[in-house]
């Protein structure tokens, strides 16, 4: 097979910040193959020898290029009986620019496969028109034979619905006559569109396209966060794609709707885009949507590896089918290896689950044992961690260069004692405790007139032009001199649990120093009111080896190893009756001063699996079944 030079070069010149704008991401040649492997595994190219395959946003064209080969490769193989089950039908082919009827004997022949797959078996559409060009010319490329008729290829957007917004009569009536300007209707907006011929043509073109219904659609839809979204595209997303996009959704959301809609009865789709949407928020609709209107077949979860070259999007491939099935079950495919170039089964923890089982809330793919585990947990709690905490994110200074200083500097430069507070980062955060650390925060959102605290506005105003870049001193919300976001004095100076944003482990630390905290590190208090429960109690259950693989189960994987610990999931967690385990507290506490002390490691395991043992008895789980010794 050869290899497609001149899309992989175009792809590379596109500057990063064009690529993240549009989404648009080359997908790695060993997905591409595994994505098309595991999608024409039930093609029965003798019964359907006219298959249609889609790529909405196919870009340069590489699922297609390598869709072409496979097609020819099984047409080939099976080209005696094809011919010999339709040698009585009648064929349209073109044949020097001129469109003839040939029997099945003369259509089903090696000669003509370049032209059966071009013209009836492969569609691509994408708002990119050199893309598109490349990809026609490597499609025409992969034989000799010339291609006369036009590529079923598109140029438009791929979410709008041409067939059902345009009526093809009016468009083809319009055609006949020659105008500068043509009024056609569309029905969406019940407006009259006033366009050229060029884009009339264009539009018709869509319109044929997007009537066909299709057996396999598959593909990677670009990931666009809604930040990158055109305020006026975004508002029409909203409107067109309520069941599955919100406002803070992804546009790859609204593509995997847009293809149940034009996939044939039972049609497949195979989709590489990130998986975030399975836990977030935002993704619910699309959660929901694709729970009752499809099959999933399978889900090959990558598990935070990075899949795409220098691109921080945490993927995994969905395999869905156009038909609904209450009591399907989906392999999943979680990966367990150490980053790779090929995809195999060594690498992946494969089990299935019942698709009844996964819920709007959050999709977790977890073996069923892990699932019972996970549901004698969440149904021997009554109350959630954000039912009694207020949780709160560090501070984001704008610039830890004019603000952040260590004891040396504050001595020397004599920066005013009041602003001084102690600060702490994600590495200071550890189990039960807080490291000491020699940083200080310039607080200076304290400072009510800059002419009594000189010593400290001197420092600062060394960043000061950076400082008025910022986007808040920019719109008149902050004074240059402040912090970005200085947060709520009183939050930081409170006893409080901190816990850093990402992690490979459960690190949740009791700060009774009044730290105050960067953004890389989240911080939570007791609520107003809440009794019987304390801080030490919740840190030794947070910390303990059964709330980490609870944790674990649903939590969003960042990378190898390196799990999110956002206060939304972080927040979720069911937490055990106070007075059934109230031991914990005083564990928790000896705990806390060991760690302060650096004392023996021996000792502190003892306590620790004394926690473990006090949790696993009220939730009646066994030892065995979580490997904890």
């Amino acid at each position: 097979m050869k290899e497609f030079i001149p899309g992989k070069l175009y792809q590379q010149s596109m500057e990063k910040d064009s690529k993240k704008a549009n989404g648009r991401f080359y997908t790695p040649d060993y997905i591409i193959d595994f994505m098309l492997a595991r999608v024409f595994s039930n093609v029965n190219i003798i019964e359907n020898p006219f298959i249609k395959i889609l790529d909405p946003a196919c870009g340069c064209g590489f699922f297609l290029i390598k869709a072409y080969d496979l097609l020819k490769e099984m047409l080939k193989s099976n080209l005696e009986k094809i011919r010999e089950k339709y040698s009585d039908e009648t064929y349209e082919t073109n044949k020097d620019g001129y469109v003839i009827k040939i029997n099945g004997k003369q259509y089903w022949q090696e000669k003509n496969l370049h032209y059966h797959i071009l013209k009836n078996c492969l569609y691509g559409a994408d708002t990119d028109k050199e893309a598109l060009g490349l990809c026609s010319a490597s499609l025409l490329a992969k034989d000799n034979n010339d291609y006369k008729d036009e590529l079923n290829l598109v140029c438009g957007d791929s979410l709008f619905r041409w067939e059902k917004y345009y009526c093809r009569e009016q468009l083809v009536d319009e055609l006949e006559n020659y105008k500068l300007i043509y009024d056609i209707k569309n029905s969406r907006d019940h407006t009259v569109e006033h366009v050229t011929r060029d884009r009339l043509k264009e539009i018709l073109r869509n319109n044929m396209f997007w009537s066909n219904k299709f057996d396999y659609i598959i593909g990677n839809p670009p990931y666009v966060g809604h930040k990158e979204l055109n305020m006026e595209y975004k508002k029409w997303l909203l409107d067109e794609y309520n069941e599955t996009f919100k406002d803070k959704s992804d546009l790859s959301y609204c593509f995997y709707q847009r293809a149940l809609e034009v996939a044939e009865d039972k049609g497949i789709i195979g989709f590489v885009s990130s998986r975030y949407f399975m836990e977030s928020p935002t993704g619910r609709n699309l959660r929901r949507y694709l729970k009752n209107n499809s099959r999933i077949n399978n889900i090959v979860d990558f598990y935070g590896e990075t899949i795409f070259p220098g691109v921080g999007v945490a993927a995994a491939i969905f395999f869905i089918s156009n038909e609904v099935d209450n009591n399907n079950e989906i392999e999943v495919w979680k990966y367990q290896g150490n980053g790779f170039n090929k995809l195999e089964h060594k690498d992946f923890q494969i089990f299935k689950i019942n698709q009844d089982s996964i819920t709007e809330d959050r999709w977790i793919l977890i073996p069923n044992e892990e699932r019972r585990i996970l549901e004698k947990i969440e149904n021997g709690c009554t109350k959630r961690l954000g039912d009694m905490a207020e949780s709160f994110q560090g501070i984001i200074t704008g610039c830890d260069k004019a603000f952040i200083i260590d004891n040396d500097t504050i001595k020397t430069l004599g920066i005013e004692a009041e602003l001084i507070k102690p600060w702490i980062k994600n590495s200071h955060v550890d189990r039960y405790r807080v490291r000491n650390s020699n940083l200080k925060l310039i607080y200076s959102d304290l400072i009510d007139d800059p002419s009594r605290y000189p010593n400290s506005i001197m420092h600062i105003e060394k960043y000061k032009q950076r400082l008025e870049n910022r986007r808040e001193c920019k719109k008149g919300l902050r004074l240059w001199y402040q912090l970005q976001w200085g947060r709520k004095t009183e939050l930081f100076t409170k006893e409080k649990i901190v816990f850093p944003y990402k992690s490979t482990c459960n690190r949740f630390a009791l700060d009774r120093r009044g730290c105050f905290c960067s953004a890389d590190v989240y911080s939570f208090i007791l609520k107003d009111g809440v009794g019987c429960c304390s801080l030490p109690f919740l840190l030794g259950v947070l910390n303990s080896r059964l709330y980490e693989f609870y944790f674990k189960l649903f939590a969003k994987k960042m990378g190898k190893d390196i799990y999110d610990y956002y206060p939304n999931t972080v927040m979720d967690l069911k937490i055990p009756d106070y007075k059934a385990c109230k031991d914990i507290e005083a564990i928790s506490l000896e705990l806390i001063r060991l760690y302060e002390e650096d004392a023996d490691s021996k000792r502190i395991s003892i306590l620790e699996k004394e926690i473990d043992d006090i949790l696993r008895s009220y939730f009646s789980i066994r030892k065995e079944a979580l490997s904890l010794k």
